[in-house]
């Protein structure tokens, strides 16, 4: 009978162990994964302010951009502390299925591969996605008239997913995309790309640099596959009032407030 004890009450003991590791907020921090290279979504400084947050896996770097912003809001929401883990894009998912970070929250669109692995909370941003390409196509309004020009976009994002769909139904060439969007516009401007698709406020940054002279945005006026949205992405093993807690925070956070968020980083 002793025994019996012991062994409920270990079960009891494990059990609510691991009640307590399925709720990302029980220890009052939320760990959130992002490249810090995504600007105006999320980007590297070097010194603090109030609308950036410390690297933790950095060397006295800062982390800040649109992304920073929304998780300060959900942070200040919630009662917890916000710490950053610099992270590989690719290494993002596999990183919250491991638990080393609670939460996504890098300008990733919810979609139906990535749920096989991960959850979704509510979007918190939608973006017209444009394509970034020599001031000569400026005039260009479907797809089609850019047929055999070399096309380009972040590897492992649905924008990459566009080209390769674009390529098969108006003609265009699918290049080989590259690991982050930096690498992308470097290409652009090297002449060895025609064309990058990405997020108009990742164009507007990248435009409004020195390397964006000679470059313009196009964009695809009624076009559906260019209108994408952004989600925080979650662990499938999460308890369920940590997604209640984090969709009830991102609904405080109005449109025009998420507006004036990103013009905030954008200079808009």
């Amino acid at each position: 009978m002793k025994r019996l004890l012991l062994t409920a009450a270990l079960l009891a003991s494990l059990s609510a162990c691991g009640s307590s590791e399925n709720d990302p907020l029980a220890d009052g921090v939320l760990t959130i994964g992002l490249e810090c290279a995504y600007a105006p979504f999320n980007y590297t400084e070097h010194s603090a302010s109030e609308n950036n947050l410390p690297i933790s896996n950095g060397n006295n770097e800062y982390c800040g951009g649109y992304d920073i912003l929304i998780a300060q809001k959900i942070g200040a929401d919630l009662g917890v502390k916000v710490e950053v883990v610099r992270c590989e894009w690719d290494g993002l998912i596999p990183q919250i299925q491991a638990g080393t970070i609670d939460a996504i929250i890098a300008g990733m669109t919810d979609t139906e591969e990535r749920r096989n692995s991960i959850d979704f909370t509510d979007e918190y941003y939608s973006s017209q996605l444009v394509i970034v390409t020599s001031n000569a196509y400026q005039s260009y309004t479907e797809v089609n008239q850019f047929a055999g020009k070399k096309f380009i976009a972040q590897l492992g994002t649905v924008q990459a997913d566009l080209v390769n769909s674009l390529a098969e139904s108006d003609g265009i060439v699918a290049g080989t995309s590259p690991a982050t969007y930096p690498e992308a516009f470097t290409a652009l401007v090297a002449g060895t790309a025609d064309a990058v698709i990405c997020e108009m406020p990742v164009a507007n940054d990248f435009l409004s640099s020195s390397q964006g002279s000679g470059f313009c945005k196009v964009v695809m006026e009624g076009n559906d596959d260019f209108v994408v949205s952004v989600s925080v992405g979650i662990s499938k093993n999460a308890v369920a009032s940590y997604k209640e807690k984090l969709n009830a925070s991102l609904a405080k956070i109005s449109q025009s407030e998420r507006e004036t968020l990103m013009n905030s980083v954008t200079g808009e």
